[in-house]
């Protein structure tokens, strides 16, 4: 009965794993059958949605795409506008003051006739540009449309609307340095006299002559230009070989349309039904459509087309594209057989296999197998666990050296990366990269009133939206601080840096939610492009950084392509702050004085002291310029303690204590009014010079009391105490002047040169000083006026009361021994 038992179980130890591993290859095929063809059904189910899905992101993006250009073309024509206009004057008075310079001992009225006759046959914007000449007091000079008008008046022309056209484009061209834009309305040619458009011209005074030089161009005829050429470009933007690109107007005339297969483009102006259903159905924002065309005959395919459409605001076009689903439904079924072949295939293997294994693992010991496999298995499993943790860590590391912590961009060595990548590729392809530097603005009060947290959140919230706006090849990294950088590589033109540019300040448009909060910001961008701006990444990356500077300095929230020209214009900059800085210690810079005249004596009472810089190599160089600068680098303070200190010297060399004695009146920069030991220093200087602090006044600006007029009062006060003037310069310019009087101690008032110079053609010009004049009375202070030029004015000034004038009707400003000379010496 033992023998028995045992062989029982050996045949049972020997049979058993056959019968199991039988059983269990046969559940498995089973299984993997199943598995196979639900697995097939899912795969082409889900390869229909992804196409379609696919080619609708597609049709999409070309609209927006197109879209996007036609709608940046449109903003940007009034300024394209006005550039044109402005080269074409300029090129214009580039002639006339060739041909004076080359002619000038011949009269007035042969050189009036060679530049006539050189600018009369020009033409431009197709033909319909010309130039014309005016003398000041409006007398025709030139006219190259209606050359009869030459010789007669235009002073007293209106337009339908009453305006002067004339008469105000002079006075711009006087009140701009010399040349001015205008705006005004005029009858086209062939077009009833009772309609007019709205022009856009230039003008530029021609000084030898008293004469200005324009031209101009109707907007509506520029605007139809655009719209021509862009029909023309927009139609052959880069798209896939399904799309089909078209833009119709309101009432579905069919403008433009692109088609690379003919029975996919049933859109014509012959199929008026589909063309006003899209045009009706057109959003500014976009939408999907889907068009639907019956076939011939039984055998055609359905005709179902997917069309994305979006208006153009203002021109009642329609852009869209669209692409044909039959083609989708083909697509489908040929992957569908390839898929059933494939996993024939695949299910013929697996039997083979299947069969191979267990005879396999029948032939073998089931003892010896199990634990061979087990041991295996268990040594597998260890090994595999050590591996996935060292690949985890690994791309953990990774990803932290190549990655910001903050919002998961890439840092500067990935970014480098990128570009260089980027950088090899345009040159095989023959492409652009564009580098795009962003900078949010006044991020610094995100952090101020929300909190350094909510600044996080903000860049995260905008990273977030980088990450979800851009395609997979673009590369978005956070530079540092609130700086992003933008690789975005494979451009074919300079468009489509403007496009890709236009996108990110699209995405600002939006309010940011930060814990719970709403915030609206903005960004500057500068943009350096590749292979024309440089060759290098870091050399992209600074000259982006570059532009975004001068962006930002410029207009918060603009955008700028580096160029040359503003190279140059930084380039200067730097050198001229490097420059100022040895510029006390080199002596380069001194002091001129303006005498400032009693209205009633017409004697010298007081100077005003102005810093100028001569440079050795550089030149003179504006105070307009190198004040801004100093206060920029932080050297405000010492220039203008030296310029306290010397004019206080040269005043009491020239004129000593006493009853004649001249005051001197000095500027002060908000930033040197504002230090702390301003007072002390300026009070100390003084008991060291020895002169009288009531002779000195001391002018600021009233851009110094706009943040902080409380500290403002303060420091006036306590310089009254110490009997220093204090003067309110450019009276009049501001917004709270009159309100500044009425809390702060001045003495002196200044009235700025732009009232000055039209008081005797200017109504309210004269009616303002008088006012100024009546306040200052009122407050027992004194008057000084900027800018006297002619005799009129000093009359005029006299007349209302004026206290003191100072300009170049007396004399421009002096040097010290030229002033003692002239008004001082006895």
């Amino acid at each position: 009965m033992m023998i028995l038992n045992d062989k029982k179980l050996v045949n049972l130890i020997k049979y058993t794993p056959s019968i199991v591993v039988g059983f269990f290859a046969i559940t498995v095929n089973i299984i993997i059958i199943k598995d196979n063809q639900d697995k097939a059904y899912e795969s082409i189910k889900s390869l229909r949605e992804d196409i379609i899905e696919t080619n609708k992101n597609a049709v999409k993006q070309s609209t927006n795409k197109a879209s996007n250009y036609i709608l940046y073309k449109k903003k940007m024509l009034i300024d394209e506008l006005k550039i044109l206009s402005q080269q074409r004057v300029n090129e214009a008075y580039a002639i006339a003051t060739n041909i004076y310079n080359n002619n000038q001992n011949k009269p007035k009225t042969t050189v009036t006739k060679l530049i006539t006759d050189a600018l009369r046959p020009i033409r431009f914007y197709e033909g319909r540009g010309y130039f014309f000449i005016f003398q000041m007091d409006g007398i025709n000079v030139l006219h190259g449309l209606k050359p009869d008008l030459e010789g007669s008046s235009a002073w007293d022309a209106q337009d339908l609307r009453g305006s002067y056209i004339l008469r105000e484009h002079i006075n711009l061209i006087k009140q701009q340095n010399g040349e001015a834009f205008y705006h005004w309305w005029y009858q086209k040619p062939g077009e009833a006299l009772k309609k007019e458009y709205e022009k856009i011209g230039f003008g530029k005074y021609f000084a030898p002559y008293d004469w200005f030089i324009g031209t101009g161009e109707y907007i509506s005829d520029i605007e139809n230009d655009l719209k021509i050429s862009l029909l023309k470009s927009v139609i052959d933007f880069e798209h896939s070989e399904n799309e089909n690109l078209f833009i119709i107007d309101d009432q579905g005339n069919l403008l433009a349309n692109e088609s690379k297969d003919n029975h996919l483009a049933f859109l014509s102006n012959s199929n008026s039904t589909i063309t006003e259903k899209i045009a009706t159905k057109a959003l500014l924002e976009g939408n999907f459509i889907t068009l639907s065309d019956t076939p011939l005959n039984k055998n055609d395919n359905d005709r179902t087309e997917i069309a994305y459409i979006r208006r153009i605001k203002d021109w009642n076009w329609s852009v869209g594209s669209y692409f044909n689903s039959s083609n989708v439904n083909n697509y489908i079924t040929i992957k569908q057989q390839e898929t059933n072949s494939l996993n024939q295939k695949k299910l013929t293997n697996i039997i083979i296999l299947s069969a191979f294994s267990t005879l396999f693992m029948v032939g073998s010991s089931l003892i010896v197998s199990n634990l061979i496999a087990r041991r295996f298995h268990r040594f597998q499993q260890r090994i595999e666990h050590n591996i996935h943790a060292l690949e985890a860590s690994k791309s953990k590391l990774h990803h932290m050296a190549l990655h910001d912590a903050l919002t998961g961009l890439s840092n500067r060595i990935l970014l480098l990366e990128k570009i260089y990548e980027a950088i090899e590729s345009a040159n095989i392809r023959h492409q652009q990269v564009a580098i795009v530097f962003i900078d949010i603005d006044d991020f610094k009060k995100v952090n101020d009133c929300h909190g350094h947290s909510a600044g996080d959140e903000l860049l995260k919230a905008i990273s977030e939206k980088f990450k979800h706006a851009f395609e997979s090849k673009d590369t978005i990294s956070r530079f540092g601080g609130d700086e992003f950088v933008f690789c975005f590589p494979e451009l074919n033109n300079l468009n489509e840096a403007y496009l890709k540019v236009a996108q990110i300040q699209q995405l600002f448009d939006e309010k940011f939610i930060v814990n719970g909060r709403e915030i609206m910001t903005q960004c500057s961008i500068g943009v350096s492009m590749y292979p024309s701006d440089d060759s290098q990444p870091e050399g992209l990356i600074r000259k982006a950084d570059i532009v975004l500077y001068k962006s930002k300095a410029e207009l918060k929230g603009s955008a700028a392509f580096y160029n040359y020209q503003l190279n140059e214009q930084i380039q200067y900059k730097y050198l001229l702050e490097e420059e100022l800085r040895r510029a006390l210690d080199n002596e380069e810079i001194f002091l001129l004085y303006q005498p400032q005249i009693d209205t009633k004596t017409q004697q010298l009472i007081a100077v005003e002291a102005l810093a100028r810089w001569e440079h050795p190599k550089l030149g003179s160089i504006s105070p307009d310029d190198f004040i801004c600068i100093a206060e920029e680098i932080g050297i405000i303070k010492e220039i203008g303690l030296f310029v306290f200190r010397q004019a206080c010297t040269d005043i009491l060399s020239v004129s000593p204590a006493g009853k004649n004695a001249i005051n001197v009146s000095i500027n002060i920069s908000p930033k040197q009014l504002m230090s702390p030991d301003f007072i002390d220093l300026i009070t100390q200087a003084t008991d060291e010079i020895g002169i009288d602090r009531h002779r000195i006044t001391l002018e600021i600006t009233e851009n110094v009391m706009l943040n902080e007029l409380e500290k403002t009062y303060d420091i006036l006060t306590e310089l009254k105490k110490r009997s220093f003037c204090i003067s309110l310069d450019d009276f009049g310019t501001g917004y709270s002047s009159l309100s500044y009087l009425n809390m702060l101690p001045f003495d002196e008032v200044k009235i700025d040169r732009c009232f000055v110079n039209n008081i005797t053609i200017s109504k309210q010009s004269k009616a303002l000083i008088k006012s100024i004049l009546a306040i200052s009375d009122a407050y027992g202070m004194i008057t000084v006026a900027e800018g006297v030029e002619k005799k009129e004015q000093l009359t005029m000034l006299h007349s209302l009361g004026c206290n003191l004038i100072q300009g170049y009707y007396f004399d421009k400003p002096l040097t010290l021994s030229t002033l003692h000379n002239t008004y001082l010496k006895q």
